[in-house]
């Protein structure tokens, strides 16, 4: 998934998204790259909801797209996160076909504890990254650009081993997405993250509703088997 994958996944030019980076142009002003990107990875979430392996191929031309659009508008820390997505996208696909011994792995839930460590360290990461990216460029929203990147290496981590608490982690970086995408005037990736911010609460639901179904399926069979 595409933050992203991320929650995932002809270049116009740094001013199509928008008018210039930081003032909202006209909303039917829409730089086609960006709108390919935006349909791709909307397809791979969907996708990754659904725990269906298309995701991965899916999510590695969406990172593509997203890699392009996101370095013309000079969102640093998101153009690295895409090179690291492309990775984490191909390890992911190995892990869900053969990660469990050959074989493809269920979901489970992780430790909230180590959880949210994870997330605080990525945090007080991002406020490091932060302080590179003013020193070094000439982006103003430099600590919601890093947020993104340092937890949805998290998120992205949980959701390639099929850890159910991704979906809580993706919420904190489709909140930090929606307010960097909308004040750089990207109107289509803001749209895109919010609708990521209420997939978050399905995804959540759909891959529950699955690890319950693996101790409803335990409890029949062990039923079955009798004393």
């Amino acid at each position: 998934m595409n933050a992203a994958l991320g929650q995932t996944s002809c270049p116009a030019g740094p001013g199509a998204a928008g008018s210039e980076r930081g003032k909202p142009g006209p909303i039917l002003d829409v730089n086609p790259l960006e709108l390919a990107a935006t349909l791709v990875t909307l397809a791979c979430v969907i996708l990754g909801v659904k725990r269906n392996l298309w995701q991965f191929p899916v999510g590695i031309v969406g990172t593509a797209l997203f890699f392009v659009v996101v370095a013309q508008q000079k969102l640093w820390a998101n153009a690295v996160l895409q090179v690291f997505f492309v990775f984490v996208q191909i390890y992911g696909w190995w892990y869900w076909l053969r990660g469990d011994k050959g074989s493809r792995p269920r979901i489970k839930s992780a430790n909230r504890g180590h959880v949210i460590a994870s997330v605080i360290a990525a945090i007080v990461v991002a406020a490091g990254g932060s302080w590179a990216l003013t020193a070094y460029t000439d982006f103003d929203l430099a600590f919601t650009d890093a947020i993104t990147l340092s937890v949805s290496v998290v998120a992205q981590y949980l959701l390639d081993r099929k850890y159910l608490e991704t979906w809580l982690v993706w919420l904190i970086v489709n909140v930090a997405s929606v307010w960097l995408y909308g004040n750089a005037g990207m109107w289509l990736f803001t749209g895109l993250y919010v609708f990521f911010f209420f997939n978050a609460f399905w995804g959540w639901w759909e891959w529950r509703k699955e690890l319950r179904s693996y101790a409803a399926a335990q409890g029949g069979s062990n039923a079955d088997a009798g004393p």
